[in-house]
């Protein structure tokens, strides 16, 4: 057995350095197929698609990479086989593990051909301080050297990238670049793990203005205490819902977004994605994930919801920013069929509903048929209260349960509503059709529970204690 093993281990080896080694020729091919359409034909990252994206696709010639586990500059070829196989999380990088191994190895081999003069130093190995464990006194020390060593100025207080330096961060090549939201683990660029974090603080990320820690922490460990901190800041998955469940509550529903009331209810979180269905398309959306907390009484249903933002905006054309907005859809009447309006707002022949909220403006109800026609219901009765601080808006969206005209819905406890959701930030540029968006949901009303459950239980123990001594009186009259 042992023998076997062995063999096959140095069967094994040479395959192995043959695929990590690569063949740049075929690996031109694939480059040619799958990533010239970006990264253009030189390498220059000057492809056809270029100008649509943010952030811009990596320039091979420049032999900088971001992501890497080298104390130098120079990437191993497995980090870059590994950006090739995870792609790049919130970039238009994708993953590219559909690829057969060999493809991955020769798109190395063939991007390493750009900027070859790079590559002659060899890379030298990142080595770690000794991992500390995670606890309440190494998060409360993460988060001294967080703010020690002036994180905050750029990912902000509580990590959302909404720091002071965040409008003045360019990258190498003099563009404007926003710094991660450290709340959000699942977009991290080159992993979430405990140990990918901590190499990027102590590697730093090249081209961008993300140094290296290494030398700027009191203590070596220091590294796994900000990473343990890091760590705190958000879950480590979005846990994305895939209905939205309203609770039936019996008392009055609080207007303050930031009541205890909102903090005892779990949220839905639902995903956005850029509108590129239509002129003019958001290819790099801002807001990619709502928070969705709801509730409704024998009166009003209300909506809480959050998202962050790093910038609080209303209109102002001129500097070509916009009021910050997010809007929930649904159709007019529900349908006992499938069948529902077209998820873009509408169409000619069949509208939605639109309860809005923008910044500055309030709330508003409107009918929409399409997403350049919107019109405004009268006499609306929404209302609405927003807070904005760290990075993050909280707003409370109310109106009557029932509706008044065909062009309000009116919400049935336990029918399964369709809805959908619409935001804007207006800072990055957003407004009309330049938005994120959901295709439609479904929501639904729990149903209230009865007065019923809390006095039948005692009456049944009543009534079987009753039983319970008429029988031993009974058996005691036959003794």
């Amino acid at each position: 057995m042992l023998a076997v093993v062995v063999a096959l281990l140095v069967i094994g080896i040479p395959s192995l350095v043959a695929a990590q080694a690569g063949d740049a020729t075929a690996g031109k091919a694939v480059y040619e197929l799958k990533c010239m359409g970006c990264h253009g034909d030189k390498g220059d990252g000057k492809g056809p698609a270029a100008e649509l994206l943010m952030p811009g696709p990596r320039d091979f010639t420049s032999g900088i990479y971001k992501i890497r586990t080298t104390a130098n500059k120079v990437p191993t070829d497995q980090d870059l086989f590994r950006i090739i196989t995870d792609g790049m999380p919130g970039t238009s990088m994708p993953s590219w593990a559909v690829l057969p191994d060999r493809d991955r190895w020769n798109l190395v081999a063939y991007i390493k051909a750009f900027a070859a003069d790079k590559f002659k130093e060899a890379p030298k190995k990142l080595e770690l301080p000794k991992e500390v464990a995670s606890s309440a006194e190494s998060i409360k020390r993460g988060k001294e050297m967080f703010e020690a060593i002036e994180c905050h100025k750029c990912h902000g207080t509580e990590g959302r990238g909404d720091g002071p330096s965040r409008a003045e961060l360019k990258d190498e090549w003099g563009h404007p670049i926003a710094p991660a939201n450290l709340t959000k683990r699942w977009t991290f660029r080159g992993g979430a793990s405990r140990t990918e974090i901590a190499t990027r603080l102590a590697a730093g990320v090249l081209g961008t203005p993300m140094p290296t820690f290494i030398d700027s922490v009191e203590k070596p460990e220091d590294i796994w205490h900000l990473t343990n901190f890091i760590l705190s800041l958000g879950p480590d998955s979005p846990h994305y819902a895939t209905l939205v469940t309203v609770t039936a509550v019996s008392d009055a529903i609080p207007d303050d977004p930031n009541a205890d009331f909102w903090k005892k209810l779990t949220p839905n979180n639902i995903p956005l994605m850029g509108q590129v269905i239509v002129d003019p398309r958001n290819f790099n959306p801002a807001i990619d994930l709502v928070a969705v907390r709801a509730v409704y009484n024998d009166k009003e249903i209300a909506f809480h919801l959050t998202w962050d933002d790093p910038t609080q905006s209303t209109d102002d054309p001129g500097k070509k920013l916009y009021a910050d907005a997010i809007s929930l859809q649904f159709p007019p009447q529900p349908s006992s069929g499938p069948e529902r309006p077209y998820f873009l707002m509408g169409d000619a022949s069949d509208a939605v509903y639109l309860l809005r909220w923008a910044n500055g403006k309030g709330v508003m109800e409107s009918t929409a048929n399409g997403p350049t026609k919107i019109a405004a219901i009268q006499g609306g009765e929404a209302t609405g209260k927003a807070v904005y601080a760290n990075g993050q808006y909280r707003l409370v969206m109310k109106r009557a349960l029932t509706s008044k005209d065909a062009a309000r819905p009116t919400f049935t406890p336990a029918v399964f509503m369709p809805v959908a959701f619409q935001a804007w930030d207006g800072g990055a540029g957003e407004t009309g059709t330049r938005m994120s968006l959901t295709s439609w949901y479904y929501l639904r009303l729990e149903e209230p529970q009865s007065s019923r459950r809390f006095v039948i239980p005692p009456v049944v123990v009543i009534l079987t204690l009753a039983v319970m001594l008429l029988v031993v009186r009974v058996a005691n009259r036959r003794a």
